[in-house]
């Protein structure tokens, strides 16, 4: 609840600016819009895809599974790792 009322202040403060700041908005409520979708797309990183009847431990075991994932294959996102450090697949076989 502490994440989404983040994001939610995040976002109001955002469009509190694009209203304040109408004809330059774009320009001067950047640093505002880039943080809030950082923090959406961490937000996203950490509860997405858990579904309606997500507890603490399924967040965790999400985090758990991300990070065994990263050590193996690279951050999420960058392609996988091979052998040899070069392309998008692994052949390990």
């Amino acid at each position: 609840m502490v994440d989404n009322e983040i994001l939610a202040i995040l976002r109001q403060r955002f469009e509190d600016c694009v209203l304040y700041e109408q004809p330059d908005h774009e320009r001067k409520c950047r640093p505002l819009l880039d943080m809030y979708e950082k923090a959406a797309e961490n937000w996203f990183i950490k509860y997405g895809d858990l579904g309606g009847y997500a507890n603490a431990k399924t967040a965790y075991m999400k985090q758990k599974h991300r990070m065994i994932w990263e050590r193996r294959h690279g951050p999420v996102g960058t392609g996988m790792k091979t052998v040899d450090g070069e392309g998008d697949v692994a052949s390990e076989h």
